[in-house]
This record gives structure tokens, C-alpha cells and sequence, in this order.
């Protein structure tokens, strides 16, 4: 076959081109240590390096996601520290109250106290994050999940637990509901058994009684409330107890009296109404008590004020708000808040121990990117050296047939 000049200067040029295009590629490679990062160059090598670089971009977020767990947990901790503290406080005041040798303004004095510390409760069930997200809302993060109403404090949160994905696979959580620490979402908060408290104390410091007794006649006067309400209480008297059950409203008693005197028989107890009062004057020859008081419409406070024969009106509470109830409350509240410290404690070791495996799964990545990356440099060096010569090579050939000419073939 027979070669045109032109094209054999052209052959032999891009020969030479393709060769020192090679010769400065090792060189670029031997110089940065990595290997050809183009696709070109070896596309099963770019093809698994590109998968690690998507590794190692997932397991960034992953630590980006740990870390906020592991912040907003280390902050719930520290809250839950101090309201532990706050509510054992208010425990142990509640304490002293209940003893009968404490005298009225000591009560008094410490009714004032449990009401501030209520106050800093309430500051730190809303507490917030370095974001601004409350940290007790559940899925309700914007608005404040505790708010102060006419009947007292209200969860307005929900209980939704907050996850950030750490894992292909796996979530953490991020904090826990306010429903879980204060309560309040399918039940009374934890305010709600500091309010009671506060209402056992009384006007003149007293802690009124569930049960109260007068021998042959009593003045009974319900609570008033707007509200229609269903009230039951257990009425003993000399012939014997049965538990009573009634509707009232508006300070009116006429069911009461109609409930009571259907069951003198039994009880040896009558009723009538008083005019003066509005109340029920019971009465009967012998011992007449009262106990186990409900009303449905009254939420807090006496259900009841019992005047006994001797003329000394007693509040009667109704038993989950007697003296009692409320220091098993208070304490409830701080073993609830113990136990969710607790859980909260668990919830950060488990995201300590998140972060250890993405910390070990980057190293892993790490080393597969050098691997696929990092430049076999006596390879390198020995393709470059075989690059050299064949560059050479092919220069000297070049040189040695475009001198000869048809007068060196003649000679």
C-alpha cells in the first residue's frame, strides 16, 4: 500500500500528539498523587468512585442529623434537670404544709413560694431549642405547647416524637412529648396537681377534709355552677350508708333533697331545703356523715361547704383533691419526670452510639475513595518511562525517513 507524503506527516504528528497528551497526563497524575478522575480514563472506576461519593455525602447529612439529636436531647436533659428539682421543691413544701404544727401564715408564705415556682415550671415545659423549637411541643414546635388559661394550664402540643434520619435505614429521636414529662393530653397536668394544691391550702391555710360528721342536724351547700353537673356522695347515718346520686345546677338542691329523703329508710337521714340559704338541712337522731363527694362541674376547689351542729362551716373537697391525694400527685409528677429524664438519658446514649458507626463508616469510605483515587506511582512512573521511549522512538524513525529523499534512493 502506498502512503502519500501528507498523510504520513499527518500519521506520524498525531502519533506524536496522542503520545505527549499521555506523557503529561502521568506526569499531572504523578505530581497530585491521584489517578485520572475522569469518567474516560476508566469508567469502572469512576462509576464506583462516584457511589462513594454518594456515601459519603449521605453519611454528612447523617452526622449533621446526629448532632442535632444529640443537641436537642443534651438540651432537654439539662431542662428536665432543673424541673426535677423544681417539683421536688414543691413536694417537699407541700410536705411541711400538711403537718398540723405548721400555723396558718407559715401555710400562707408557702403557698406564695409554690406559686413562683409553678411560674418557673411553666417557663421551662416551654422551653426552646437554639432554634427556636420548643422542645417539649411534639410535632407542634412553633407555639408555646403550655398555656396558661381560666382553667388552668393546657397542652396545646401533641404527642409526636420528633425523628432525624441517621442511617439508610434507622431514625433517632429527637426529644419527647410534653404529654409524656408534664402530662396533659389525654389527662390533668402536672399544674393541674399544683393547682389542687394550692386550692387544699385554702383561703385561711387549712387543708379542707373529703369526710365530715355532726350529730343531729347539718347545713350542706353545694358549690354553685352555671353548669348542670352530676354529683354522688356516700351518706351515713344511724341506720345505716348508701351512696347517693343527683343532678344539680345552679345552686339548686331539690334533687338532692328528692335523692336523700327517697333513702331515709335506710339511712335515717331526712332533707329539706333552707330557705335562708338555699342549702340542705339534714337531719337525724344520731351521727350523720358525709364522704366521697363528686360533682362533674366542679373542676378544682370545695365541692361543698358543711355547716355541723356546733356552727363551724368546713369546705369538704372532693378525695382525688384531699391532702393525701395531692402529695401522691406531687410525687407522681416527680417520679414521672425521673423517669423521663431517664428515657431522654437512654435516647442520647443511643445517639452517641449512632455517631460512633457513621464516624466508622467514613473511615471506611475514606479509605475506599483512596483506593479508587490514590495513584499507583511505580505504575505510573514505569508507563511514563514507556511513554518517554516510545516518544522517542517514534521521533528519531520520523526524523530518520523524512531525510531521505529519491536521490538517496538512486545513489
Amino acid at each position: 500500500m502506498t502512503l502519500s507524503t501528507p498523510l504520513f506527516h499527518a500519521l506520524n504528528t498525531r502519533s506524536l500528539s496522542e503520545i505527549t497528551d499521555r506523557i503529561a497526563g502521568l506526569q499531572g497524575e504523578i505530581s497530585s498523587g491521584k489517578n485520572d478522575p475522569r469518567a474516560s480514563a476508566d469508567p469502572v472506576r469512576a462509576l464506583r468512585l462516584s457511589a462513594v461519593n454518594e456515601q459519603k455525602d449521605a453519611l454528612d447529612r447523617f452526622s449533621t442529623n446526629v448532632e442535632r439529636v444529640g443537641s436537642r436531647l443534651d438540651q432537654a436533659d439539662i431542662v428536665l434537670k432543673e424541673a426535677t428539682n423544681v417539683q421536688r421543691r414543691i413536694r417537699d413544701l407541700a410536705l411541711r404544709a400538711t403537718s398540723d404544727t405548721m400555723a396558718s401564715d407559715e401555710r400562707k408564705s408557702i403557698g406564695i413560694e409554690v406559686t413562683q415556682l409553678r411560674q418557673s415550671l411553666l417557663g421551662l415545659a416551654n422551653a426552646r431549642d437554639e432554634t427556636g423549637q420548643a422542645l417539649f411541643g411534639g410535632f407542634q414546635t412553633r407555639a408555646d405547647p403550655f398555656v396558661e388559661g381560666p382553667e388552668g394550664v393546657s397542652y396545646r402540643g401533641d404527642g409526636g416524637q420528633i425523628r432525624l434520619q441517621v442511617s439508610e435505614s434507622f431514625s433517632l429521636a429527637a426529644g419527647i412529648s410534653g404529654a409524656d414529662v408534664f402530662g396533659g393530653e389525654a389527662g390533668t397536668t402536672v399544674f393541674d396537681a399544683i393547682d389542687d394544691f394550692l386550692s387544699a391550702l385554702g383561703g385561711d391555710g387549712s387543708f379542707p377534709s373529703d369526710r365530715v360528721t355532726s350529730k343531729g342536724t347539718m347545713l350542706v351547700q353545694p358549690t354553685p355552677t352555671r353548669e348542670p353537673g352530676s354529683w354522688s356522695m356516700t351518706l351515713t347515718g344511724p341506720a345505716g350508708e348508701v351512696a347517693l346520686r343527683f343532678d344539680a345546677a345552679a345552686g339548686s338542691v331539690s334533687g338532692a333533697v328528692d335523692a336523700i329523703n327517697a333513702q331515709t329508710a335506710l339511712t335515717g337521714v331526712s332533707a329539706l331545703r333552707d330557705p335562708d340559704t338555699g342549702g340542705l338541712v339534714l337531719s337525724a337522731n344520731g351521727e350523720i356523715a358525709i364522704s366521697g363527694v363528686t360533682a362533674s362541674s366542679v373542676r378544682s376547689g370545695p365541692v361543698m361547704q358543711v355547716t355541723p351542729e356546733n356552727g363551724q362551716p368546713r369546705a369538704v373537697m372532693s378525695a382525688d383533691q384531699t391532702r393525701s391525694a395531692v402529695i401522691g400527685r406531687l410525687q407522681a409528677a416527680s417520679d414521672t419526670l425521673i423517669d423521663q429524664r431517664t428515657r431522654v438519658g437512654a435516647l442520647s446514649a443511643n445517639a452517641s452510639a449512632q455517631a460512633e458507626v457513621i464516624d466508622t463508616r467514613k473511615v471506611m469510605m475514606a479509605e475506599a475513595t483512596a483506593q479508587l483515587e490514590d495513584l499507583d506511582l511505580a505504575a505510573a512512573l514505569t508507563k511514563l518511562q514507556q511513554s518517554l521511549l516510545s516518544r522517542d522512538a517514534t521521533q528519531q524513525s520520523y526524523v530518520k525517513i523524512t531525510q531521505k529523499s529519491l536521490f538517496d534512493y538512486l545513489r
